[in-house]
């Protein structure tokens, strides 16, 4: 037996409370679900999913415990993924402020591949502290030393709560790209790609402002 079942359920438990609640990988999704509609929920559930698997195997490795226990560390990753927000942000921008002409047509977004959502939302996500912290001050509590393979434990429980999570962020992805679809069809539409790019941009502050473990 690799995970204590006890342990395991209280975490499933947990980790299904923290999936639904609202935090900014939900609002990175539905900012893409607005922009790119389903398809571009879909890929930025998905990079979000493979950057959390990361994280799990950093914590695993014993990675995270070294980003988490130095100050410089944790702000340099804090920054560079709070400039990056933004730059995704600003370039929303642009493309509502291109597209707002008289003539533009309602809903009319910048075309951009699913793979470049995909990597914008693994980038993202693997540059938030934050997960690093996540992994680090909850994942430990709900491991059996008894049990042997901590690393292993770790990771397991990490894919657990991916799992969760983006499902859940697939689910709320499809309902804004549906959303959107029918918002792209009526006056409000023109407005998207500016609401998308003050998600990114309030993320990217929200980021900004993360204080370090301890502080």
């Amino acid at each position: 037996m690799i995970l204590d079942p006890a342990l395991t359920a209280a975490y499933i438990v947990l980790a299904a409370a923290l999936a639904l609640a609202p935090g900014p990988d939900v609002v990175f999704v539905v900012a893409n679900g607005m922009r790119h509609k389903a398809r571009g929920a879909f890929a930025a559930a998905l990079g979000i999913g493979v950057g959390s698997l990361v994280h799990a195997t950093a914590a695993a490795l014993g990675v995270s415990a070294v980003i988490a226990a130095s100050p410089l560390a944790f702000d340099i990753m804090r920054m560079v993924g709070a400039a990056y927000l933004a730059w995704l942000g600003l370039q929303a921008l642009r493309a509502f402020i291109r597209n707002a002409g008289a003539d533009a047509k309602l809903g009319q977004s910048e075309e951009v591949s699913v793979w470049r959502v995909f990597s914008r939302g693994l980038i993202t996500n693997i540059l938030n502290p934050k997960v690093v912290i996540f992994y680090i001050a909850l994942l430990p509590q709900f491991v059996n030393v008894e049990l042997g393979q901590v690393g292993l434990q770790v990771f397991l429980l990490g894919c657990i709560h991916n799992a969760i999570g983006l499902t859940f962020l697939i689910a709320v992805g499809l309902a804004a790209g549906k959303a959107a679809g029918w918002i792209s069809r009526t006056s409000v539409g023109r407005w998207l790609d500016g609401i998308a790019g003050i998600f990114f941009i309030g993320l990217a502050v929200r980021l900004a402002l993360t204080g370090r473990p301890n502080q």
